[in-house]
């Protein structure tokens, strides 16, 4: 202890002025000189057991800190005692506390995308493969007319489907890092629903499938147009493809005080109440999954609604069964 030297400092202090004391005393009253030395030295000797102690505290947050440091956070040192190191010591375990906090975040955060990397790199490895060995297949001069033109489209599609898993994931990526400023308007749920129809207009037709949209069709939400507008597509295009021909969608549009909330049924196989809880994570993919789905649309409906005080939800069949909300808010 006497190493550190700012108790070096203050025992030579106390030295120097008990001995201009001490010799002060022993001119106005030497028989006191005794007394007076075995004082100080009482006092010497108490103030230098409260200060070990004092460092023997600070001993002990100081190893506790080095334990922290090396990725241990078990150890809770509050102290709910009255006094300065009391409080120091709560302090210090509450902002460990939040450090521990933000590690699980961060291990979770890097789990989450070391496991989206894995899905991803699994989601462009079919169709790259694919396309190399039909570029192989074209380069040979005695493949057929008819071979060549059925390859060439496979290899567009294929590289249709990886452009859109690309900017899919790109548009993830932009609401994860919060880089998408959604722009909240006024708009018209009738307006949005048909804008969000207009591209599988087509594919809802060859298979003669009905959309019926009912209910408070006129209520404004105030939300990002295009932004909603995907959101919707990408619940419609699904509940499309799992309705079988000459099916029906339905949309039922309710307001209230508290949220806008549209209600979109299909005619389809439904989703098994096992998979409900995972229908919006990305990449998944359950077993009545289209043909060439890749499991990520469903999860950015969820992120686009989310951004803008919105949400989503599945339920189990019959049929398709999906609710979204709007909570009613301040425009800002």
């Amino acid at each position: 202890m006497i190493r550190n030297r700012e108790l070096f400092y203050y025992f030579l202090v106390q030295a120097l002025a008990a001995g201009m004391v001490t010799g002060l005393v022993s001119l106005w009253a030497p028989q006191a000189v005794p007394a007076f030395l075995f004082g100080f030295l009482l006092l010497i000797a108490i103030s230098m057991g409260f200060q070990r102690l004092r460092y023997r505290q600070i001993q002990q947050l100081n190893d506790y800190l080095q334990q922290v440091a090396a990725g241990d956070f078990s150890l809770d040192i509050q102290d709910h005692k009255e006094g300065e190191m009391g409080l120091l010591r709560t302090e210090i375990y509450k902002v460990v506390l939040r450090l521990s906090e933000q590690r699980d975040i961060i291990q979770r955060e890097r789990q989450a995308l070391s496991d989206a990397i894995s899905n991803i790199s699994h989601q462009l490895k079919t169709p790259i493969t694919s396309m190399l060995m039909m570029t192989d297949l074209l380069r040979q001069e005695e493949l057929e007319k008819e071979k060549r033109q059925e390859f060439a489209r496979s290899i567009a599609s294929q590289l249709q489907r990886i452009q859109w898993l690309v900017s899919s994931l790109l548009k993830l990526a932009k609401v994860d890092g919060g880089a998408i400023r959604f722009a909240r308007k006024p708009e018209a749920v009738d307006d949005l629903l048909r804008k969000a129809l207009e591209p599988i207009q087509i594919p809802l037709d060859i298979k003669g499938i009905d959309v019926k949209i009912t209910g408070d069709t006129n209520t404004l939400l105030f939300c990002d147009k295009q932004w909603t507008v995907e959101a919707f597509l990408n619940v419609l295009k699904n509940c499309m493809e799992h309705t079988p021909e000459g099916g029906l969608i339905q949309v039922r549009v309710q307001d209230n005080p508290l949220y806008t909330q549209l209600v979109i049924l299909d005619s389809g196989e439904g989703i098994p109440r096992e998979e409900v809880p995972y229908v919006f994570q990305r990449f998944y993919r359950g077993k009545n999954a289209a043909a060439g789905s890749v499991g990520i649309g469903l999860a950015m409906t969820r992120s686009f609604l989310n951004g803008q005080n919105g949400d989503i939800a599945a339920l189990p069949g019959p049929g398709g069964h999906f609710v979204i909300r709007f909570y009613h808010q301040e425009a800002v």
